[in-house]
């Protein structure tokens, strides 16, 4: 038996943004650390360069994980050293105002979110993650296509900021940067915190926190093997605080072995979207760029759009047809592009945990309402009407029961008289949040306005679980501004009680 026992200041579960932020932020403070991460740690030298091995080693439950129900949608995140930073594509959106505004107005966390503070939190936060603008010469065909697209329509498109300031252009952020310039948690702030004297163990799972009183004193779990199977007891003690910051899916369930209830898992969100192709007569380039390097952001409608780069093996897949009509696509795979829309869902779902040793963590019941699927078609069509304004000669929109390929911009308009329902689309969702909301009203929410658990003390949330609502923007820099707030003003509350 690989059995853990251990003791720090902080126990951190989750080296994702919220969780290695946490860990960055106390760990500075003079403060002992520990992390706790239900992955692996990668090294980056090791990981595959095929999408699919990749997804294998770090993705949660290889991304087949998905909600309940008649119309399951894909969940993605990662299960790894970093978290999802560690599978994405760095894109980096400040907090947006409406949205803070919002939070300060109807959930209380005014002093949280506060303008000033936040702007300083960022500013470091953008300084030591390497935060730029894409530049022309990173951006990549693809992204050049929308580029194009979005400037005939008269669209507000820009390139994307993301956290890879010496970026290649290998095209395989969701692999892990062979270069490491995308600054993900896996290869910033964990080691970062591993320098200021902090502890990491990895492949352990933590199933509850444990409790003396209303007091959390530690968690306690299980040591796993990369078939996930249990090989040994966790068992660990934090002298001051537990920081759960295991994802918007995972922290609930964890909460919610605990004990607590309330609105523990009981307002789940996300930003769920769809791709469409296009066939150019040029060459795209698709393996060259970042991942994703240009944005069309509509706020007002709801929807944001993407360039969305793939290695070729997940790009044929998205191409239509079988046999010898698909293996005539494949001989000019380098003249797709794909693009996609997320959409800022009304929908408003629940986390649930499940019995351990069934396979899985959570049930997960989402249902896009009729408004959020006619705002996904809505972005679904402007897509394709940008693809044809870009040159495509034929656009694949993925709409079951549409037309398989468009060749005439017209085609595009016919999607309008379509009542397009769950299952006639492939949504991913992979922004996901407010299962754990924070607020000052402990009736409405989780955790209060400095992210500590209703109820009990010693115990914190610090991830996208905590934010009240969905963002409508991708919200990786969103959380780490939060978590550093909060984790700054709890390393000084605890630094001001020992001087006491």
């Amino acid at each position: 038996m690989a059995s853990i026992e251990d003791v720090a200041d902080f126990v951190i579960v989750g080296t994702g943004a919220g969780g290695a932020t946490a860990a960055r932020v106390l760990s500075a403070a003079g403060h002992t650390v520990l992390m706790l991460e239900d992955g692996p740690q990668l090294r980056t030298a090791e990981r595959p360069r095929d999408l699919v091995g990749a997804m294998g080693q770090s993705f949660r439950d290889y991304g087949t994980a998905t909600t309940a129900g008649t119309s399951p949608l894909p969940l993605l995140q990662g299960r790894c050293v970093g978290g999802s930073t560690a599978i994405n594509s760095g894109i980096i959106w400040r907090l947006p105002d409406d949205v803070r505004e919002d939070w300060s107005a109807r959930f209380g966390l005014g002093d949280l979110v506060e303008a000033r503070a936040m702007a300083d939190a960022f500013d470091i936060i953008e300084r030591e993650l390497e935060v730029v603008e894409t530049p022309p010469s990173l951006r990549g065909g693809n992204a050049h296509l929308m580029a194009r697209g979005a400037e005939a329509l008269g669209l507000p498109g820009k390139p994307i900021s993301r956290n890879a300031g010496r970026c290649k252009g290998n095209a395989q952020c969701l692999q892990g940067c062979p270069g490491e310039a995308r600054q993900s948690m896996d290869v910033s702030y964990v080691p970062m915190a591993l320098r200021n004297g902090a502890r990491l163990h990895a492949n352990v799972r933590v199933d509850r926190v444990r409790f003396e009183g209303t007091r959390a004193v530690g968690v306690e779990g299980a040591v796993v093997d990369s078939n996930r199977r249990a090989v040994g007891d966790l068992r660990v003690r934090a002298r001051r605080a537990v920081i759960v910051s295991a994802s918007a899916v995972q922290s609930p369930v964890v909460l919610r072995r605990s004990g607590l209830r309330g609105m523990v898992g009981g307002s789940f969100m996300a930003h769920p979207g769809c791709a469409v192709v296009g066939r150019f007569d040029e060459p795209v380039g698709m393996s060259f760029g970042g991942t994703q390097t240009y944005e069309v952001p509509l706020r007002e409608r709801r929807m944001k759009l993407e360039s969305l780069s793939l290695p070729p093996e997940m790009l044929a897949a998205r191409l239509p047809g079988s046999g010898a009509a698909w293996q005539s696509r494949l001989v000019e795979l380098d003249h797709y592009a794909q693009w996609a829309v997320q959409c800022r869902f009304e929908a408003v779902g629940s986390v649930r945990p499940v019995w351990l040793g069934t396979g899985t963590d959570a049930v997960v019941r989402y249902v896009p309402t009729r408004q959020d699927m006619l705002r996904l078609r809505e972005g679904i069509m402007l897509l394709c009407r940008m693809m044809f304004a870009a040159g495509a000669r034929e656009v694949f929109s993925g709409v079951a029961g549409a037309a398989t390929t468009m060749r005439d911009p017209a085609e595009v308009e016919a999607l309008a008289s379509r009542e397009v329902k769950p299952t006639d689309l492939n949504m991913v969702a992979s922004h996901l949040f407010a299962s754990c909301p924070a607020g000052s009203d402990p009736t409405k929410s989780a955790v209060g306005v400095d992210l500590a658990a209703h109820g009990v003390s010693g115990l914190y949330v610090m991830d996208a679980s905590v934010l009240p609502t969905n963002l409508g923007v991708n919200p990786q820099h969103s959380i780490m501004g939060i978590v550093w707030r909060a984790a700054e003003r709890l390393a000084q509350q605890e630094r001001a009680g020992a001087a006491a």
